[in-house]
């Protein structure tokens, strides 16, 4: 180490973030505390699992390579930090050992600010406190973007091998280029002759400034010419699907397929300005993926009675088995598996609908919303999850209330027993629209939900984390949405129930010791396993839970919430994002359980021995955990709970 001019030490701390916030007396006698060092190119700094060495390291020219040794003692890169950027913040301030191995990457000068300093800093700046205890987040980003880098080094079992089908690649790798279009005049005979001469299953019919109008299908031909016996001189704009359901080039391609999925449709026209310039189809899918979701909403849709959905279970679960197995995407496969249950749900909803409207019962009395709540509510269900739903019915007269609940209870109690028949195990908390509890009247709903927010007892908090997480999975009746529109303005800005909610919110802690080793259960059928889900996923949806309602967010889903939050300025944004990848990661590795589960043929469950993860999976899961740590500190600060563990 050597001496190096002050001013020179001064002028460069102005634009490094977050010393260019402080004033030119406290500048002055940080520099006067500072050391500076020389590393040549290849030097170690720090070295990983050891004693940091005391300081903050600014990187003043040069640039450090920050890497984690695996278990096969090879180094996975993680960041590179040049001019301005700072390493060595976690472990000095935590006084842990060192997170990662630290080498100069080329002949490096770095600013050494001595611990001592930056406590000072910390007590006196909000900005230094603010942006330090960011600084494991920052870290976990990037050993969680190095990782998926490396996916092969996330993974300890072999049959588990992710691609980049559905994390990787975009709409424009799968679709047919130079799309077949016609006019809106053409005949449904024309328009069939060019797709036999093309050889495609699909044409898109546009005005005369070449902007898409519909698509006609091969499907379409079937169904409503052939089938209908309808004139060959037909226009194709007589019968073509508009308006169209389009996609950009650039979209990932998964996410089309959740379109096409939600929106049982076949064929998305790909467009860019405005223009045409592609297709892309369920067949597409299946040529680069072997099978497809989307044929399996045809099955679900066209399935007449409750025997005949049961079985098609296994078929939904072996595609989307082979769909989560191929997909390192978290987030879009949740998104998958909520859309195949709503859509299963809805049809033995219409199913037993029919039946009842056949037989003596008649159709239902009134309208009606068929309610998801919890992990269902939020669209976070997971291979493993049970069922969480409710009725809520209009309003009606006193004097009809009897029967039109007799009426909704039966038609509940068959469709409670259909999911359970389907492999959606009933709720053992009773929390199913089949348990007369809950199905009410959208008044009945506002009613006792008012009375949680007024007056709440401990069963009222517990059921406000499965019930304020509502949604429907119906249409045709608003009620739900009226219902969530009142929750929204009613519970906005409740301070004294948001803080006994938040004080519930702090029950589950994340499992992890004081010295970052995993805290796994002591006993039990699940000894030596972290729960994931109570521990991992809870602690983030119930923090995510309790702000939205505060600050009047009607978002359900823990992400959506999340990110509205910070809109509202309830959190800061990198924070949020670490949070985010978290959330992500754990979730990752409690699907990656599941399926291993049912490929050794074991009950699914949410407990995982951090000893059968390999290196890397418990670095990246055990930053996770820290990060939702320092989530509920924030909670316990926001509302004022203390001494809560």
């Amino acid at each position: 180490m050597n001496a190096y001019p002050l001013p020179g030490i001064i002028d460069f701390l102005k634009t490094v973030v977050p010393f260019n916030t402080l004033d030119e007396a406290t500048l002055e006698q940080v520099a006067n505390t500072i050391e500076v060092a020389f590393y040549p190119a290849g030097q170690p700094i720090i070295r990983m699992n050891e004693a940091a060495g005391g300081y903050l390291y600014i990187v003043q020219t040069g640039c450090a390579r920050i890497s984690i040794t695996d278990e096969s003692a090879d180094e996975l890169l993680v960041d590179l930090r040049g001019e301005g950027d700072s390493f060595g913040a976690v472990s000095l301030l935590e006084g842990k050992s060192a997170l990662f191995n630290i080498t100069a990457q080329e002949d490096m000068i770095a600013l050494l600010v001595p611990k001592a300093a930056v406590d000072r800093l910390l007590a006196a700046h909000a900005p230094f406190k603010r942006y330090f205890g960011f600084s494991l987040a920052r870290n976990f980003r990037a050993v969680r973007k190095s990782a998926d880098e490396q996916l092969s080094l996330l993974t300890s079992d072999s049959q588990i091998q992710f691609d980049q089908f559905m994390t990787g690649k975009r709409v424009s790798d799968l679709m047919s280029t130079a799309p077949l279009t016609c006019g809106p005049e053409t005949t449904v005979q024309q328009a069939a002759r060019f797709m036999k001469t093309r050889g495609v299953g699909s044409i898109v019919v546009q005005d005369a400034e070449g902007l898409p109008l519909g698509i006609l299908t091969d499907t379409d031909l079937r169904s409503q010419i052939i089938a209908e016996g309808r004139d060959l001189s037909t226009p194709v704009e007589a019968i073509m699907s508009a308006p169209i359901r389009s996609v950009a080039p650039h979209a990932f391609a998964f996410d089309a397929l959740l379109d096409m999925s939600r929106f049982a449709i076949s064929h998305l026209v790909v467009t860019e300005n405005r223009k045409a310039v592609g297709i892309l189809s369920e067949h597409d899918f299946q040529l680069a993926a072997g099978t497809s979701p989307v044929g399996m909403i045809g099955d679900i849709s066209n399935a007449t009675s409750i025997d005949e959905l049961v079985g098609k279970r296994a078929h939904i679960d072996r595609v989307l088995e082979m769909a989560m197995q191929r997909s390192g995407a978290v987030k879009p496969m949740v998104a998958l598996i909520a859309e195949l249950n709503d859509r299963v749900t809805r049809q033995f909803i219409r199913v037993v609908e029919k039946k009842m409207a056949d037989s003596a019962w008649g159709p239902p009395p009134t309208d009606y919303c068929w309610l998801a709540m919890g992990s269902e509510g939020r669209r976070e269900q997971t291979l493993y999850s049970d069922q969480d739903n409710a009725l809520l019915y209009q309003d009606v007269g006193q004097e009809d209330e009897p029967e039109v609940r007799r009426w909704f209870l039966a038609m509940a109690e068959q469709v409670v027993d259909a999911l359970a028949r389907f492999g959606i195990p009933r709720c053992q908390g009773g929390v199913m629209a089949s348990n007369p509890r809950w199905c009410l009247s959208l008044e009945q709903w506002r009613e006792m939900f008012g009375g949680w927010l007024d007056t709440p007892t401990p069963e009222s908090m517990r059921l406000a984390t499965v019930f304020f997480d509502f949604r429907s999975i119906t249409d045709g009746f608003d009620g739900a949405l009226r219902l969530r529109q009142w929750l929204t303005e009613t519970a906005a800005g409740k301070r004294h129930y948001a803080r006994e909610l938040a004080g519930n919110a702090l029950y589950n802690r994340p499992p992890i010791g004081f010295l970052r080793q995993f805290v796994v259960e002591t006993s039990g059928e699940h000894s030596r396993g972290l729960n994931l889900k109570l521990r991992g996923l809870t602690p983030v949806v119930d923090a995510a839970r309790v702000m939205a309602l505060e600050l009047g967010i009607a978002e359900t889903n823990t992400v959506a919430r999340l990110k509205a939050v910070t809109r509202k300025n309830g959190l800061d944004a990198e924070f949020a994002a670490a949070i985010d990848d978290a959330y992500d990661y754990i979730n990752f590795i409690r699907i990656s359980h599941h399926l291993r589960n049912r490929t050794q043929g074991q009950p699914l469950n949410n407990f995982v021995n951090p000893a059968l993860l390999n290196p890397m999976e418990r670095k990246v899961l055990k930053e996770s955990f820290s990060i939702i740590s320092q989530l509920q500190e924030l909670l316990a600060v926001r509302y004022q709970i203390w001494g809560t563990r």
